[in-house]
């Protein structure tokens, strides 16, 4: 029992983990969607989501955007 407990912990800081990286190469709030990912049976759900966000990087004020 105590090695499933483990299994599911770690499982879960990983994917909060992923949320955490995929915010940052996108352009998100890392902290937001760090916390959010660590929230147990809400963090797949935020995974996806990330996952088809798109870039803000290429919407920040002060760069150009190819028309």
């Amino acid at each position: 029992m105590i090695f499933l407990v483990t299994l599911l912990l770690c499982v879960n800081v990983y994917i909060a983990y992923q949320c955490y990286v995929h915010a940052r190469r996108k352009g998100y709030p890392e902290r937001l969607y760090l916390g959010l990912g660590l929230v147990p049976y809400f963090n797949l759900v935020v995974w996806v989501y990330l996952l088809f966000l798109p870039n803000m990087e290429k919407y920040r004020v002060g760069t150009k955007t190819p028309l």
